[in-house]
């Protein structure tokens, strides 16, 4: 059996744990224009960072190394185009998020607290973007967005919900469970001493244990 993390929920472990679960987090949300500063600032402390914001700061965040997720894209007050959803990334973001392990967020409560109108807007951008980061191979995570215990979700709830945006059996599990699980990974080797970079870890030091650095590629 897999496990499960929903990386921007309620992260009371009792609740979560019941409900199958096998770690939710808390995350630092970014909405800062100046994202890389601010990122930095915080990365030592932060399990998963989130940068939120309009497409120009998503295309900031984008070429962050730092950054973890793109949350929500698909919230704004920009007007959708005539022949397609304006849904707060494009290609070129996707791309440069695959390329640095930077996965989008399908977030649930999003959909729970918009109703009518509005949420079929919602829900057909966040289509939208599974169909661009299907084609990019961009990661996907779908988080419950709880902000207390009532708001949880059990896992197959929040794969149900990636399926019904189109996503297939495969990926709406891997977005509960292997993506968030590499984000998390990443983050350990960050605070890893012995982890210098990507695939470069030391067996043994020598008589002096250099300090390392935690940004740049993981």
């Amino acid at each position: 059996m897999p496990d499960f993390y929903d990386l921007n929920g309620f992260p009371e472990k009792k609740t979560y744990e019941k409900l199958g679960w096998s770690k939710v987090i808390k995350p630092i949300v970014i909405c800062s224009k100046n994202i890389q500063q601010e990122v930095r600032r915080i990365r030592a402390k932060a399990d998963v960072i989130i940068a939120m914001g309009d497409e120009a700061l998503n295309r900031m965040a984008s070429e962050c190394w730092e950054v973890d997720i793109i949350g929500s894209p698909e919230i704004h007050n920009g007007r959708d185009f005539m022949h397609q959803a304006n849904s707060g990334i494009d290609r070129v973001i996707a791309l440069a998020c695959a390329e640095r392990g930077i996965a989008v967020e399908l977030n649930f409560s999003n959909i729970l607290g918009s109703h009518g109108r509005k949420r079929a807007q919602i829900l057909s951008r966040m289509a939208q973007n599974v169909r661009i980061c299907r084609d990019c191979g961009c990661d996907m995570v779908i988080t419950s967005g709880s902000r207390d215990k009532y708001g949880l979700r059990v896992p197959r709830d929040l794969m149900a919900f990636g399926i019904l945006l189109g996503m297939t059996t495969e990926e709406a599990r891997a977005a509960v469970s292997t993506n968030p699980q590499k984000i998390l990974k990443r983050t350990e080797d960050r605070n890893n001493p012995d982890i210098i970079l990507k695939g470069l870890k030391v067996k043994k030091w020598g008589s002096q244990k250099k300090q390392k650095k935690i940004y740049g590629w993981y």
